[in-house]
C-alpha cells in the first residue's frame, strides 16, 4: 500500500537520524508515576541548563518504565555509545549530573541504574541482565520507555499500524470474506479481555460484525476502576497509538464507523496524550475519511468520565 509505505519511510527517516544524531540525546522519563516523583521539575531543569549552557544536545521525553523506585529517571546517549539510564535525579542534581556525564563524559555515574543496548557498560549492568527484567516478556508495553509516545513517527517506525495496513489488504478484495479472516486470526491467537472473563477478543467483535443495526460504534473501556490496576493507564501514556491501532483493525473486522475511548477523568495524562495521538493520526489519514485511500472510514472521540469508582 503506497500510502502507508511513505508514512513509514518518512518516520524511519525521522527515527534514524534520531539514532545517528552525532548530538547528546537527554531523555526523562515522564508519566504519572515519575511526575509524582518530580519528574517534570527534572524535565524543566535539564532544558533549562542545555538551553543556558547553549549545549549542543537534544532533550525528549520517553513513557514510562515500570521502574517506578528509580524515578525521577533520565536517560542518556552519547555518540556512539549505548544509552545508559540514571535515577534517582531530582531537579536540583541535574546541573552537577549533566556536567559530569554529558559534558565531562562520565558515564559511570554513581546513580547509573542499567545499560540498553545488550551489553554492560563498564560496572553497569545491562538491562537484561538484572533480575527485575529477566521475568519479563514485554509485548503490550514493549515501546513503553523507548519511544516519545507524543510522536507518532517513533511508533510508526518501531512497527506501528503494520498490523492496521495488513488488516486493510486483507479486505481489499471480498470484504466479508477478509473480515472472517481477521476475526479467524484473533480467535486462533487466543487473546481474550482483561476484565477476568476472558472472553474471546475475536468473538466480541464477530457480534459487531453480524450485527444489523447501524451505524456501528466501537467503544474502548479505559475506565479501570479497581484500585491499583493501572495497565490501562501505562498503555495510553506511554504508546497511545497502539490503542488507535487495535481499534483500527477491530473497525475493518467488524465494519464499525466511529469509535469512543473513555478515560477516567483520574487519569489527566493519559487523556492529553490520546488526545495528541488521535489528532497527529487524522493528521496522517490514518483516521477520518478515505483511511490511506482504500475507502474505509473510522474516526475516534475521547471521552473523559466524570470521576467515579
Amino acid at each position: 500500500m503506497e500510502a502507508f509505505a511513505a508514512l513509514q519511510q518518512q518516520a524511519q527517516q525521522v527515527w534514524q537520524a534520531r539514532q545517528a544524531s552525532p548530538r547528546p540525546r537527554i531523555e526523562v522519563v515522564l508519566g504519572s508515576c515519575s511526575i509524582a516523583a518530580g519528574a517534570q521539575e527534572t524535565l524543566d531543569a535539564v532544558r533549562e541548563v542545555v538551553q543556558g549552557a547553549g549545549r549542543d544536545a537534544e532533550v525528549g521525553i520517553v513513557g514510562d518504565l515500570g521502574a517506578c523506585w528509580a524515578e525521577p529517571i533520565i536517560k542518556v546517549t552519547l555518540p556512539g555509545q549505548p544509552t545508559v539510564l540514571y535515577g534517582p535525579i531530582p531537579a536540583a542534581e541535574v546541573p552537577a549530573f549533566l556536567d559530569e556525564v554529558v559534558a565531562r563524559g562520565r558515564v559511570d555515574h554513581p546513580r547509573a541504574l542499567w545499560a540498553e543496548g545488550g551489553a554492560p557498560v563498564g560496572r553497569i549492568p545491562a538491562e537484561q541482565d538484572l533480575p527485575y527484567f529477566q521475568i519479563q516478556d514485554r509485548r503490550l508495553i514493549g515501546r513503553a520507555g523507548l519511544i516519545d509516545p507524543e510522536h507518532i513517527d517513533h511508533y510508526l517506525a518501531t512497527g506501528g499500524y503494520a498490523g492496521f495496513a495488513k488488516a486493510l489488504g486483507m479486505v481489499q478484495g471480498d470484504r466479508s470474506q477478509g473480515q472472517q479472516d481477521i476475526i479467524k486470526v484473533m480467535l486462533d491467537s487466543g487473546l481474550t479481555g482483561r476484565g477476568g472473563a476472558n472472553f474471546p477478543t475475536g468473538r466480541k467483535w464477530d457480534f459487531l460484525r453480524t450485527a444489523t443495526a447501524t451505524p456501528k460504534y466501537m467503544v474502548c473501556n479505559a475506565d479501570e476502576g479497581d484500585p491499583g490496576a493501572f495497565v490501562n493507564r501505562i498503555l495510553l501514556e506511554s504508546d497511545p497509538h497502539l490503542t488507535i491501532e487495535g481499534m483500527l483493525i477491530g473497525c475493518v473486522a467488524a465494519g464499525a464507523e466511529f469509535g469512543f475511548i473513555y478515560i477516567r477523568d483520574e487519569y489527566p495524562l493519559c487523556i492529553e496524550r490520546m488526545q495528541r495521538a488521535v489528532e497527529q493520526a487524522r493528521e496522517r489519514g490514518l483516521l477520518g475519511e478515505d483511511i490511506l485511500g482504500a475507502g474505509l472510514t473510522f474516526d475516534v472521540e475521547v471521552w473523559r468520565g466524570a470521576g467515579s469508582y
